[in-house]
């Protein structure tokens, strides 16, 4: 098993992305929870909520541990959904994903940061040290922050 996986577990709020849906002002305070399955130890409850209109909206699916990437697939409607996604870097309260192109989302890249915890300088010091969250210049220049 890969030795951040036990870290993963907690809800995370996006802090910077490059993901379209979380760039418009229609979807606000997007955050993932991840919660370990009881029957499978690389399998996680990926649980994505976020405000719209005034209600928070869920999107619920199954990430599955393949090599170094997760595999997702929706629950329920979604279930013919499917992406692939990986950790770039955990670092303490500061956690990075990279997600590849699907069939209807972009590739990009999210930076997160641990629920009820306050990271200063975040931007800056992604912005700065790019290389050390994992990302490339390209990707650290189009990151917008909320």
């Amino acid at each position: 098993m890969t030795e951040w996986l036990p870290q993963l577990e907690g809800t995370w709020e996006i802090k910077g992305t490059t993901f379209p849906m979380w760039l418009s002002n229609k979807r606000k305070n997007p955050r993932i929870t991840y919660k370990k399955m009881e029957k499978n130890a690389v399998e996680l409850l990926d649980l994505v909520e976020y405000e719209a209109k005034g209600k928070t909206k869920q999107i619920k699916g199954i990430d599955r541990l393949t090599g170094e990437q997760f595999i997702w697939r929706g629950i329920g409607i979604l279930k013919v959904l499917s992406s692939r996604w990986q950790v770039v870097t955990i670092k303490g309260d500061v956690l990075v994903i990279r997600f590849e192109k699907s069939l209807v989302t972009p590739a990009g890249v999210d930076v997160l940061i641990r629920k009820g915890t306050n990271v200063p300088n975040l931007r800056e010091r992604v912005l700065t040290h790019y290389e050390s969250f994992g990302l490339t210049l390209k990707e650290s220049n189009e990151l917008q922050w909320r």
